[in-house]
């Protein structure tokens, strides 16, 4: 049977390529999956999107190509017992698990300590929501795997090694006093013959959603509410979601539960706010009939859990999540207490002395009228807190660390003892405080890293939040009485005191060798900057840190900036620090000019002829930020055509990187930007393939609304800071994963815009242009050869909303007139087009050009039966290509598309349609509309970029 169908396997991939060789097979140029078969050619043999292209194209072309994947996919699970899909793990007896695998044993550790930082977390969360008057609970869902490990087919080992069971197992030591314990509840219901997990599907079956909504009643003290059994109509149909998984079909539409939901029954409980993922969908029946009134949040829109919990002020609060989401749940406690913190009650704030901070690594430490000024030399230096009292079973204690505005970098923190790792806080703008949970432990000892690069940094205070709760909280101790003062023996008769003796004689001692003056003359060594680095600038200048280690007589540390090529002093002999201490020195070098490549020089002002110089060039420049998903990754990847400008530097990865001359889109930009503005341009590339902007769009490599700490936005973000923090502009080139799910709607693509932009970017990411706001250029989506329509245009039309309702976004480019190479992605030459236009969009906000979008469609005029005028307004133009053979229009009569027999230019600001026959009344017309309109003879103006139409619809 196997053999059979490897026969017809390699007939499928024979036929198509002998018949384009014979030439009875339509070949398709531009590599899309539509016309014809992908030309083949010798430089796309190793680009998995042609591969793609060939795959799409048996789907779209041979009858029943679907069906036959499926069948594939059916026989490795009948047959083998196997699964493709990597997200499902066929067990025994063909039991379905959702990816059960165990830890590597190296990251064992690293589980366990994250299972320890969310119960801390919890327990925090916990007491800040019941210090506010509401109460708390957790429903932790036990996976399916815990539920039936018999048959996995894995260790048992495994879900002890999980998130869950390290959090669990630390719940155990430290109980959370509103966790709810379902894993004994539906251990028994399965004990007692009741389906808990159906054999191919993820979610929980009916009679286990009802046995846990009882036990969450019962901790909530509602039991007798929600008793009744709901009726079949209320819960929704179950689903072997798994199983479809497997055999790659669509799942089915999960029921929508974000908002507010009313309880079915007129019910004297308490109004709830419910924060849940999917497995909300079979508990609500049950839940809602104990409530008045329930606010829910969807787990899977919103992953950070912060002041949202909150805002609406309910009598109780359920946080539900179930095993396998537990790693994307993010508890924002900085949030949650910025939000309650003048409603919280039972709270005792009191001071941790700065006075008595320890260095424990190579910094050094000032106390000031602004608290504790830290000199730090990077990421190995560290300081401790005076010892602090932990937390205890009645008493939960926080640490609140606040730093000075515009901290730059991440803060560490590790408590001591250490259970859970160092816990990282990278401040956005208008914050500037981190709360470190404490462990259960009489006495915690504070080790603080204030960053991952050297700097001079502020802690302006350090309070220690002690939660009683219900306890007495203990009354401040009194102040010692005060001494007395003045003359105390006054009245009283003193006695005349015996003369001293005399003094006996001291002869001086003799002198200790005096040591040769090398002995004790300072010795420096220079903490290079990164090889290549540019530093954002900021009014054509820049501020540098400078450290190094220090040794000797203390004195005056002096820095200066040289040209790398002819070593001509760009920046003077300045003193960076005038009194290194702990070893270690650190200051800041203002005012350096934006140019490059420089060296970095130092001395002692004591010694100045010794000077330490570096090796590394450095500059200063511009920073421009790269993200979206795959055809954004594809300006660094795709194309040859270009040798980088000696100015350009690429950064990815947290690191700075030569360009090669790969990467026709970033070359074009770097090399016209650095042209141009005659400084060094530095480039970060943290896009990533297939990722989409919300959760719904999330295929499996993360979405750029996911705010937890290992999350994509988090990882572009920590990138940025490794870079400086500050950039000039972002680019974004993305939308093909959100219009592939096809349900993400124009509305919600632009919200979800406008919240990624305006709470997230413009809030982590300094603004390092001379604009009001941190310039955000957009890239709409491509040609999509094989996608739909509607969900396309909605996409589409979104982004182009944005400009209008974000400030400072602006166009970067468009990419509608270009050519598509497989079914997204763009010819090499494609990406040098969008590269150059985007640094004319990046010039243009810098003043430099008047112009950086094409022509527009001004108005659509009938002028006869059968003829229709085009209005065109220039922006950077004179005049329009080409005179005839243009394309993309479409004429429309309601949704039926009208024949058209020619369309012309007639002048430089007229396009004549001619119809086939006579116009309706109620004709519409739009153009570069849905997916992949022709754009063979798309209209351009007669710029030197040539700038396309941009697209048009009159509805």
């Amino acid at each position: 049977m196997k053999k059979i169908f490897v026969i017809i396997f390699v007939a499928m991939l024979s036929l198509p390529a002998a018949g384009w060789i014979t030439g009875t097979l339509q070949n398709n140029s531009d590599n899309t999956v539509n016309p014809g078969f992908p030309r083949p050619e010798t430089g796309l043999w190793f680009d998995r999107d042609y591969y793609r292209a060939i795959e799409g194209w048996f789907r779209e072309t041979l009858p029943m190509a679907e069906t036959l994947k499926v069948a594939n996919h059916w026989l490795d699970y009948y047959l083998f017992s196997a699964s493709s899909i990597k997200a499902v793990h066929v067990g025994r007896r063909g039991w379905l698990f959702w990816g059960t695998k165990q830890a590597e044993p190296e990251n064992t550790e690293a589980v366990r300590q994250a299972g320890h930082r969310l119960c801390l977390a919890l327990h925090a969360t916990e007491s800040i929501v019941n210090a506010t008057g509401s109460r708390f609970l957790v429903a932790l869902i036990p996976g399916k795997a815990a539920i039936y490990p018999e048959y996995t087919g894995v260790s048992a080992r495994a879900d002890r090694t999980s998130l869950y069971g390290s959090l669990m197992e630390a719940n155990r030591r430290f109980p959370i006093n509103g966790l709810v314990k379902l894993e004994p509840v539906l251990k028994k219901a399965k004990l007692s013959g009741q389906a808990v997990y159906g054999k191919r599907s993820r979610l929980w079956c009916r009679p286990a959603a009802a046995a846990a909504a009882g036990q969450i009643l019962t901790a909530a003290r509602l039991a007798g509410h929600g008793s009744d059994p709901p009726t079949d109509d209320a819960c929704p149909p179950g689903d072997d979601d798994l199983y479809r998984l497997l055999l790659g079909r669509k799942k089915q539409a999960s029921m929508a539960h974000t908002g507010y939901r009313a309880g079915p029954f007129a019910v004297d409980g308490p109004e709830t706010t419910i924060y849940g993922d999917d497995y909300l969908n079979a508990l609500l029946p049950v839940l809602t009939r104990a409530f008045s009134a329930v606010t829910i949040i969807d787990a899977t829109q919103v992953s950070t859990l912060g002041q949202d919990l909150l805002a609406h002020q309910s009598e109780m609060i359920l946080l539900e999540c179930g095993q396998e989401t537990l790693e994307r749940l993010h508890l924002d406690l900085e949030a949650l207490y910025t939000a309650e913190q003048d409603r919280l009650k039972g709270v005792v704030t009191r001071p941790i002395a700065l006075q008595a901070a320890d260095p424990v690594g190579p910094c050094a430490l000032d106390i000031t009228d602004n608290g504790l000024v830290i000199r730090s030399s990077g990421n190995t230096a560290a300081f401790s807190l005076p010892a602090i009292t932990g937390s205890t079973s009645r008493i939960f204690r926080m640490a609140k660390l606040t730093f000075a505005a515009g901290h730059h970098g991440p803060v560490s923190v590790k408590a001591l003892p250490d259970r859970s790792g160092p816990i990282q806080k990278q401040f956005g703008k208008g914050t500037g405080f981190m709360l470190v949970p404490l462990p259960f432990d009489q006495s915690v000892d504070l080790i603080v890293t204030p960053s991952q690069k050297p700097g001079v940094f502020t802690m302006e205070k350090a309070e220690l939040i002690s939660f009683y709760g219900d306890q007495p909280i203990p009354s401040p101790s009194l102040p010692e009485p005060a001494k007395a003062t003045g003359d105390i023996y006054k009245g009283l008769p003193i006695a005349d005191l015996e003369p001293p003796p005399p003094l006996p004689v001291v002869r001086p001692a003799s002198a200790p060798p005096v040591a040769h003056p090398t002995q004790t003359l300072p010795e420096l060594d220079i903490t290079d900057i990164e090889d290549g680095c540019v530093f954002q600038r900021k009014h054509n200048a820049a501020s540098i840190v400078v450290s190094g280690s220090y040794t000797g007589v203390t004195g005056p540390v002096e820095a200066r900036v040289l040209a790398a090529d002819d070593e001509s002093v760009r920046v003077p002999w300045t003193v960076v620090d005038d009194a290194p201490q702990n070893s270690v020195f650190t200051g800041i070098l203002a005012h350096v000019p934006q140019g490059g490549w420089y060296r970095l020089e130092v001395r002692s002002a004591l010694t100045p002829w010794v000077v330490k110089k570096g090796r590394h060039r450095w500059g200063v420049g511009m920073l421009v930020a790269c993200i979206g998903q795959s055809n954004m990754h594809e300006w660094f990847a795709t194309g040859t055509d270009h040798q980088p400008s000696p100015r350009v530097m690429i950064h990815r990865d947290g690191r700075w990187h030569q360009p090669t001359s790969t990467g026709n889109g970033a070359l074009a930009l770097g090399n016209r930007l650095a042209a141009r503005l005659k400084i060094p341009i530095g480039l970060l590339n943290y896009s990533v393939n297939g990722s989409g902007l919300t959760a719904k769009a999330d295929w499996g490599t993360g979405f750029w609304l996911d705010t937890a700490p290992d999350g994509i936005y988090r990882r572009f973000v920590d990138g940025v800071n490794r870079a400086g923090g500050s950039v000039e502009a972002v680019v974004w080139m993305q939308g093909e994963a959100d219009a592939a799910r096809g349900t993400v709607s124009r509305e919600a693509y632009r919200k979800a815009l406008e919240r990624l932009v305006d709470d997230h970017i413009r809030i982590d990411i300094r603004n390092g242009s001379s604009r009001p706001q941190l310039p955000f250029l957009m890239i709409p989506l491509v040609k999509r050869p094989t996608g739909k329509d509607r969900p396309c245009q909605w996409i589409r039309q979104a982004q182009m909303d944005a400009l209008d309702t974000i400030e400072e976004c602006h166009l970067a480019a468009l990419s509608m007139d270009l050519e598509n190479r497989g079914r997204q992605h763009l010819q090499p030459e494609a990406y040098t087009t969008l590269g150059l236009r985007t640094a004319q969009t990046v010039l243009y906000l810098q003043g430099k050009t008047d112009y950086h979008r094409g022509p527009a469609i001004a108005s659509v005029a009938r002028v006869s039966n059968q003829a229709i005028d085009i209005i065109i307004r220039h922006r950077g133009g004179t005049d329009i290509t080409p005179a005839e053979g243009i394309t993309g229009f479409e004429v429309l009569s309601g949704e039926t598309s009208l024949p058209i027999t020619a369309i012309t230019r007639r002048d430089a600001t007229t396009i004549r349609i001619e119809m086939a026959s006579g116009l309706p009344e109620d004709f519409r017309v739009r153009y570069l509309y849905g997916a992949h309109p022709n754009t063979t003879g798309a209209v351009r103006d007669n710029t030197a970029l040539a700038l396309p139409l941009e697209p048009y619809s009159d509805q």
